[in-house]
Parts: structure tokens; sequence; C-alpha cells
């Protein structure tokens, strides 16, 4: 309770404007909520399994366990290069498409091209919790590039997308093999 009554304090003096809250249970969510009513930035840090309304309480969540240095194997792992060591915690980029689409909707203009920049910001908005390294990456831009559900334009300045026209949630570089044609054949040879 001690707590709750400085953070207000702090609050009101008006010498801070911003608050971390860490925690892995619910406890601070109504701390977190009036913080922000009031105008304040805050940002929750917490493990994984904390409680979504708290997540969702905060400014920007962050997960303890994404700023902790991956545990190397034990032995070394034979893996195929397109996939990273530890995947199994890791998300694949398609996962993040309806997130990056969310954001993206919100300040897209009539012609569906938004700068990078903005739907970057607007993602914490809309979904404290993200973390571009749950992805196994360290930037936006990466992530956009390899969901390949977005339309790139880098040739005027800053990087701007839109959704693709067509989007196949295969990742770029793999075909999708057709279980109706014999290996090696293509939708073309079959049709003539």
């Amino acid at each position: 309770m001690a707590i709750v009554i400085d953070a207000m304090d702090l609050l009101h003096d008006g010498r801070i404007n911003g608050f971390c809250l860490v925690s892995s249970d619910s406890d601070f969510t109504g701390l977190a909520a009036r913080l922000r009513r009031e105008g304040a930035k805050v940002y929750g840090f917490g493990e994984k399994k904390t409680p979504d309304c708290f997540q969702r309480a905060c400014d920007s969540f962050i997960s303890l366990e994404s700023l902790l240095p991956r545990k190397p194997a034990l032995k070394p792992l034979v893996v195929p290069p397109s996939i990273p060591p530890n995947s199994k915690a890791l998300k694949p980029p398609s996962a993040a498409v309806p997130i990056l689409a969310k954001a993206l909707s919100q300040i897209e203009s009539e012609d569906g091209w938004a700068l990078l920049g903005p739907v970057g910001q607007q993602i914490p908005k809309l979904f404290s919790d993200f973390d571009i390294r749950t992805y196994g990456l360290s930037k936006l831009s990466s992530l956009v590039r390899k969901t390949g559900a977005f339309e790139i334009d880098e040739n005027n300045g800053p990087m701007r997308i839109r959704r693709a026209k067509r989007w196949n949630p295969t990742p770029p570089g793999r075909q999708v093999q057709d279980l109706n044609q014999p290996a090696g054949s293509s939708a073309r040879q079959r049709s003539s």
C-alpha cells in the first residue's frame, strides 16, 4: 500500500512522468491503470507468466526472460541454417502478421502505405507485451521482411509498408509442395 501512496505523491509532484513497475502478478494492475489515466508512462517488467491484465495496464510490458542471454546448448546441435538454435521458444515471423496489420490499419493513408516508424510506435499502444526478440530478430524492418505479408518501399527515404495484395504464409524462398502433383513437376506443366 505504501508504494501506491508514494507513486501517487511522485506523480502529483510533477517532476516524474514515467514509472517502472516490476511484478509478475496482478497486484499493481490498478496502480498501472491509474498512473496511465493521469498521463504518466508506465513500463512493466515481469516473467512470461505475468497475468494479461497487468501487461495490458502498462504502456509497454517487457518479459524478463527476453532480457536474459540465451543459454547455450550443452552439446553442439546440427541445425539447418534457416532454423536458429533454441527456436522452440521463438515465434515464427508469420505470427506477427496480425499485430503488424492491426497497427498498420490504424495509421495507413488512402493508398495503404505507412512509414514503418509510426507503425512501430503504434504496436506497443495496441500490444504492450510485443517484443521483437520473441521472433529471434532485433529490428522491426527485419521482421516485416521475413513475414512476406507486406509490400516494402525504400526508394523515397524511410521505409514504407502496406499489406501485400496476395500474401502467402510460406516463408520467402520456400515453395509449397502440391500434394496432388509428383515431386519436381509444376502447376504450369500440369495445365499444358
